[in-house]
């Protein structure tokens, strides 16, 4: 097999995990919108080491800015985010109330994921992580220089 179709034959897999987390969002009350912004949240900051902005989480989620800053106000509303003004930038916080919320939309989450993995035997799901792992490192990599969003 060569590199173009190891490459047509990865992407339709990719693509379709990506509707399978989608189809699981959509099951929320909001399409999935809050649990796209408070896991992004939650994501961004264990990895970056602090809050994100309002434009980083355009940047990160593909919402265009005006968009998540109406998304944002009813999840503010309800108690599950605080912005904190740091200077001239908004940090977006999530509260323990939002932590809440994100842990129980996980859990449908994890329900289908943990099927799914439960498919594997222990060498499996280690080879799976290993190579899952190596795979989006490259592709973050890619996506930061410059390269077309996937």
């Amino acid at each position: 097999m060569n590199d173009k179709e190891r490459m047509e034959r990865a992407l339709p897999l990719l693509l379709r995990m990506k509707d399978c987390v989608r189809k699981s969002r959509m099951r929320s009350d909001d399409n999935g919108k809050t649990f796209l912004v408070l896991s992004s949240l939650s994501e961004y900051q264990s990895r970056i080491g602090r809050p994100a902005t309002v434009s980083e989480i355009a940047h990160i989620t593909g919402l265009a800015l005006p968009n998540v800053s109406r998304l944002l106000t009813p999840i503010e509303q309800q108690g599950l985010i605080e912005r904190v003004k740091e200077g001239r930038s908004v940090s977006i916080i999530i509260t323990e109330q939002g932590n809440a919320v994100l842990a129980d939309q996980r859990d449908v989450m994890l329900e289908g994921l943990g099927r799914a993995l439960g498919e594997l035997g222990d060498d499996e799901l280690e080879t799976y992580f290993a190579i899952t792992e190596k795979i989006l490192s490259s592709l973050e990599e890619y996506c930061e220089e410059g390269g077309a969003d996937v």
